[in-house]
C-alpha cells in the first residue's frame, strides 16, 4: 500500500499562516506584559515619583501602563507601595515592557540590514538548491510529487528568471537572490543542518567552486552534495579531486546515453541480424555521450557511424582529443543542418534500409520534424529523436508515425533515488536508479 501523500499548499497560504502564527504569538505576550501592567495600577501599585498615578481612573492608568513600553521609560520612579502581588506585577511589566519594544527595534534592524539572515533564521533539516533551471525542476516535481515537504531555499543569481514563481507558488520554496558561491551568502543558509545540498547552476564550475568551498568549511557535508558537471571531459578530470571523491557528481548526457544505449538501441541491435549503420544527427554534448557508449557497450553491433552537424568536423575533434574513436567501424563526418533534405536524401541512399537514426540536436523542434520527415522516406529505419523537457504531442506523434521519442527530463525524474529525496525507503514504484549513482 502506497504511503499516504500530504497536499502540497501553495506558498503564499504557507506564508500567510506562519506568519499569521507569529502575529498572534506577540499578541498574546504583548496582551499578557499590558494586562500585568494594567492590573497592578488598579490593584494599588504606586510608585515614588509619581505616587497617585494609579489614583486617577481607568484611562489614566492604561496611559501609564502603555508609558512602561516607551525606551526611556516615563519617570515614573520605581514600585513603593501597595499590594505585594500588584508591586510585583508591576516590576514584571517594568522589564518586560521595554523588552518587547527593544525586540520589535532590534527586528526591524537586522530585516534592513541583512533580510535573507533574518528570514532564514530557523532553519533546519532542510534542502538548498542553487539554480532555478530545468534540472531543479525536474528534482522539485519529483521532490513534491513523493509528498517530501521539507523546507527548500533556492539560490538563484539572476533576479529576472522566470522561473522564480513556479519554485515559490507551485513547489513552496523559498527563493534567495545572490550569488551561491558567495560565503557571506553560504553561511546564512545554515548548511550544517542541511539534509540535502543540490549544486545545478548551468555553471560547471560555479558548482564545483561552490561545492570546494563548503567541504573546506563542512567536511561532514561531502556526502550531502550533488552536483552536476555538464562538460563530461570536465567530469572525469575532476573525478580525480576531493570534490570528485567525497560528492556525487553526476552528468545526465552521460547517463541519460547509457540509459538509451542500453535499452532502446540494444533491442534494436537484437532485432538486426547484420551490422548495423548509426546515425547521430547532432553531435553535440549527447551525441558525442551516445557514440562514447556504443564503443564501450556495443562494439561489433555497427560497423558505420555517420555524423552530422552544422558543426559536425569540430566536434568530430573534439571527440577525438578527449575520447577517442575505438576500432572497428568507421565514421563519416557531413557539415550540415539536419533539417537540409538534401543531407539526408544523399545519406539515405547509403545508409541502408535499417539503420539506426538518433536526432539529438539542442533544437527539440528540429529533431522532432526531422523524424517525421525521415520516417516517411525510410519506414524501416529506426528513428529516434531526442528532447530535453517531456512533450505529450512528441510522444503522440511518435508513437502514431513510428519511431521513438525520449525526454531526458523524464529520465533523470524516474531515476532520483529515494536517498536523494530524504526518503528513508524507496517508493513503491521505484525503479533502479541509472542517473544519480551513490557512492558505496
Amino acid at each position: 500500500m502506497a504511503p499516504a501523500r500530504r497536499t502540497v499548499l501553495p506558498a503564499h497560504v504557507r506564508k500567510s499562516r506562519g506568519a499569521s502564527r507569529r502575529f498572534l504569538w506577540r499578541a498574546l505576550v504583548l496582551t499578557l506584559v499590558f494586562s500585568a501592567g494594567l492590573a497592578s495600577f488598579m490593584g494599588g501599585a504606586t510608585v515614588s515619583d509619581r505616587p497617585h498615578a494609579g489614583d486617577n481612573g481607568l484611562v489614566t492608568q492604561v496611559y501609564y501602563t502603555i508609558g512602561l513600553f516607551v525606551l526611556g521609560g516615563m519617570d515614573l520612579g520605581v514600585p513603593n507601595g501597595g499590594p505585594a502581588w500588584a508591586q510585583a506585577l508591576l516590576w514584571f511589566s517594568y522589564f518586560a515592557a521595554p523588552a518587547i519594544t527593544a525586540g520589535a527595534v532590534v527586528e526591524g534592524a537586522m530585516r534592513l540590514v541583512d533580510p535573507n539572515a533574518w528570514s532564514l533564521r530557523k532553519l533546519e533539516g532542510h534542502i538548498v538548491i542553487a539554480g532555478t533551471g530545468e534540472l531543479s525542476t525536474v528534482y522539485l516535481k519529483r521532490l513534491r510529487a513523493e509528498g517530501v515537504q521539507l523546507p527548500v531555499v533556492v539560490v538563484e543569481l539572476k533576479a529576472d528568471h522566470p522561473n522564480l514563481d513556479l519554485f515559490v507558488d507551485a513547489f513552496g520554496a523559498r527563493v534567495i537572490v545572490g550569488n551561491i558561491s558567495s560565503e557571506a551568502l553560504l553561511s546564512t543558509l545554515k548548511l550544517e543542518l542541511a539534509e540535502r545540498i543540490l549544486l545545478l547552476t548551468g555553471d560547471d564550475f560555479t558548482n564545483l567552486n561552490t561545492a570546494s568551498t563548503i567541504i573546506h568549511k563542512y567536511p561532514q557535508l561531502g556526502s550531502k552534495i550533488l552536483l552536476h558537471v555538464s562538460d563530461l571531459a570536465f567530469m572525469r578530470a575532476v573525478a580525480r579531486t576531493r570534490v570528485g571523491r567525497e560528492c556525487e557528481v553526476f552528468n545526465t548526457h552521460q547517463l541519460a546515453a547509457a540509459h538509451l544505449v542500453r535499452t532502446d538501441i540494444l533491442r534494436h541491435f537484437q532485432r538486426t541480424e547484420h551490422y548495423d549503420t548509426v546515425v547521430l544527427a547532432g553531435f553535440g554534448r549527447f551525441g558525442q555521450t551516445v557514440l562514447d557508449e556504443l564503443q564501450k557497450t556495443m562494439s561489433g553491433e555497427f560497423d558505420r557511424v555517420i555524423i552530422v552537424d552544422l558543426t559536425a568536423k569540430r566536434h568530430v575533434m573534439t571527440f577525438e582529443a578527449e575520447v577517442g574513436f575505438a576500432s572497428g567501424f568507421t565514421h563519416v563526418v557531413v557539415n550540415g543542418d539536419l533539417r537540409d533534405p538534401e543531407i539526408w536524401q544523399e545519406l539515405l541512399s547509403s545508409a541502408g534500409t535499417a539503420p539506426l537514426i538518433l536526432l539529438s540536436s539542442s533544437d527539440d523542434g528540429a529533431n522532432l520534424h526531422t523524424a517525421l520527415w525521415v520516417t516517411a522516406k525510410l519506414p524501416k529505419a529506426h528513428v529516434i529523436a531526442r528532447s530535453f523537457a517531456h512533450s505529450a504531442f512528441a510522444d503522440e506523434v511518435a508513437k502514431e508515425q513510428g519511431f521513438t521519442s525520449f525526454s531526458v527530463a523524464d529520465l533523470v525524474s524516474e531515476s532520483i533515488p529515494h536517498e536523494w529525496l530524504c526518503l528513508t525507503t524507496p517508493p513503491a514504484n521505484a525503479k533502479q536508479s541509472l542517473f544519480f549513482p551513490t557512492k558505496s
